[in-house]
């Protein structure tokens, strides 16, 4: 059997590469990253009409071979077989956008100069069709000696044919062949701006010679952005738009996230209710359903967020978005291109720290990675939707998704008083220009949107399934270890004995009496344990914000993962809190009393605790990932000291003043 065929898929941003790449390779997609660098590897498995097995390249896009920023840089070198982590293709399937057909040729002038075989699919035909574009498919075959195949992959139009052309292409019959012009005018010394000048002569040649256009009315997509790019109107619909979306998640998602809780409750007491008492019951229900489970019942809302955002990029929406917000982002010295990796970070600051490597200039690439974790992330979403339920949840859905959205916007405020600072230090706020290609208007693709929904959520489920499930046993262990002494527990026993009357045999007060007693006992297990002797550690340092020592637990759990706070806290309230009517976290919460009897859990704290988690760095997977991408250590430390100062500061103010008001 032959080695699989190694195919490169390049070609501009937005011009229907991954759309080409999933029809290609449907559900076979691996995506890691190049080794020693945080680029996206994607490749995906398909086998020719010859019965051969090919690997496609998802390579990054890019309008030139000339390298300015590391995603280029990738692709360079790829096709150059300069990597040694990554075979050079054999063949290279060009994807080039027919509505933008003169910018795309200069990417495939360099391709068709590097002596491989290539194969161009011409997507957006029935795009180039409305705008009055007509081509004429010989005459381009012609001109640039390979094989053009107009696609329309959401469709599937094409793409047998294409296939069929890569087959041919695996077998060296492609003739290819670059007759670049020389300019008439070159009198510079310039080799490069030569260069330049050759490349486009022989575009406007090619262009010449098989494109025509034909007069036709302002197209829908003209007209739209006439109104949705408007300088004011555009920012308003775009403030709209975002306002509609976290509204969304409350109304829409509270169904879905009850069924998950009596789902996930119904399976815990399911699978234990043959086991005798004991830790192994415990672990089972207080660890890991009470960890994991915690975060899983937020899953509808998660899942409903990266269904929106995937809506709006499909439809083309995401781009004007990226070009509205650049009038914003240039004023406090980032950049049009960071728009889309810190909208990334709202699902992630993982991708979007790594998307940001789009941006050629370092200045403003590093102060996007430095804001980017200001971004609420979908793993802040689980401790979000649990305080504003548990102190929030008197009030109508859309309220309550107005208290997330101003989260989301205290968030996007935090990174503009950091990017401006920052940059009024150094002395300048100029930004770089701003090109950005603008794709036309489309309706979203079903399977494509319910493709990134699924692999997002299953993301985060997995997530849940590993880092937290580690973590629920390891924090159930460290809350129940090591036990009161039975001489500490009878000494317990008898004080409380002392304190009360003893009741009628078998009555409601005895019933009473003994949970009462239970819940002493879990209480002082609890505080003797080795997360009870962390909290009270900390408890001085957190005081002021209106936390106790169950919440340092949490804050300390969540450095590993923002949602593991969720989980520390259904364990802690699981274990140290055994009785009937605190079965669920919000209502333990709301139960939980102070040695003098006043509420641990107020809308003050609440309120200090939401702060808290929209500007504090707690995510040791980001911090490592920001020192891969700075090449060092001194930014991501100063990155988390300062975002957790900067957070202690916000949550002591957010507490002292709302205990004025609550």
């Amino acid at each position: 059997m032959s080695d699989p065929l190694t195919i490169g898929l390049i070609g501009n941003p937005n011009c229907g590469k991954t759309t080409l790449f999933n029809e290609l390779t449907g559900l076979r997609q691996k995506v890691a990253n190049y080794p020693g660098i945080t680029v996206e590897r994607k490749t995906g498995r398909m086998t020719l009409p010859d019965g051969r097995a090919a690997e496609v390249l998802d390579l990054p896009g890019t309008y030139s071979l000339v390298a300015t920023s590391p995603d280029e840089q990738v692709t360079r070198d790829v096709v150059h077989g300069a990597r040694p982590d990554c075979p050079a293709p054999q063949v290279i399937l060009m994807v080039v956008d027919a509505s933008t057909l003169a910018r795309g040729l200069f990417l495939v002038s360099q391709v068709l100069e590097l002596g491989k075989p290539v194969v161009i699919a011409l997507t957006m035909s029935d795009i180039a069709a409305r705008r009055g574009v007509v081509i004429d498919l010989p005459a381009m075959r012609a001109a640039l000696g390979v094989p053009v195949v107009p696609i329309i992959g959401h469709r599937h139009v094409g793409i047998k044919e294409l296939r069929s052309e890569l087959t041919v292409a695996a077998q060296g019959e492609v003739p290819h062949a670059l007759t670049t012009a020389r300019a008439k005018h070159a009198d510079s010394t310039d080799p490069l701006l030569v260069e330049v000048a050759n490349r486009y002569a022989w575009i406007d040649a090619v262009m010449t010679s098989c494109v025509r256009h034909e007069a036709v009315t302002s197209h829908l997509t003209e007209r739209v952005d006439r109104v949705l790019l408007h300088r004011g109107f555009g920012l308003v619909f775009f403030a709209v738009i975002m306002a509609t979306l976290f509204m969304s998640l409350f109304t829409f998602a509270g169904p879905l996230m009850s069924a998950c809780q009596d789902g996930v409750q119904a399976l815990g007491t399911w699978l234990t209710q043959g086991l005798a008492e004991g830790d192994l019951k415990s672990l089972i229900n207080d660890g890991v359903f009470a960890g994991v489970g915690g975060v899983v019942v937020f899953v509808p809302q998660i899942a409903l967020l990266f269904l929106f955002l995937a809506l709006l990029e499909d439809s083309g929406y995401l781009a004007r978005a990226a070009f509205l917000m650049d009038r914003v982002l240039c004023r406090v010295g980032l950049h049009g291109k960071s728009f889309i990796p810190l909208l990334s970070s709202f699902a992630c600051a993982i991708p979007g720290i790594m998307a940001a490597r789009t941006i050629n200039s370092r200045r403003e690439r590093l102060m996007t990675i430095l804001v980017a974790p200001f971004m609420s992330c979908s793993a802040r979403l689980p401790v979000y939707a649990l305080l504003i339920a548990a102190f929030f949840g008197h009030l109508a859905g859309w309220q309550q998704g107005l208290i997330m959205l101003a989260l989301y916007l205290l968030g996007i405020l935090g990174a503009v008083a950091v990017a401006w600072t920052a940059t009024r230090i150094r002395g300048s706020l100029a930004s770089t220009p701003f090109i950005l290609e603008l794709p036309s208007y489309k309706a979203p693709q079903p399977l494509h949107v319910l493709t990134q929904v699924w692999q997002n959520t299953s993301a985060f489920l997995t997530k849940a399934g590993t880092t937290i499930f580690i973590l629920s046993i390891l924090i159930w262990g460290i809350t129940t270890y090591p036990k009161p002494s039975a001489k500490a527990v009878a000494a317990s026993t008898q004080a409380f004995a002392a304190s009360y009357t003893a009741p009628e045999v078998g009555s409601e007060a005895e019933v009473q009496r003994q949970l009462a007693l239970d819940r002493r006992l879990a209480a002082d297990a609890l505080d003797h344990s080795l997360a009870g002797r962390l909290g009270h550690g900390l408890e001085p340092l957190l005081a002021p914000l209106g936390y106790d020592w169950k919440m340092g637990i949490g804050l300390v759990a969540a450095f590993a993962a923002r949602e593991v706070f969720v989980s520390t806290l259904g364990i802690v309230y699981s274990v140290g809190d055994p009785g009937d009517e605190t079965s669920d976290l919000q209502s333990a919460m709301k139960a939980d009393r102070r040695a003098d009897g006043s509420p641990v859990w107020t809308t003050a704290v609440a309120i200090s605790m939401l702060v808290w988690f929209v500007l504090a760095m707690q995510c040791m997977s980001t911090t490592a990932v920001v020192r891969r991408e700075t090449g060092g250590w001194t930014w991501p430390i100063a990155q988390l000291v300062g975002m957790n100062v900067m957070a202690w500061i916000c949550a002591f103010a957010a507490y002292h003043i709302a205990l004025v008001f609550f």
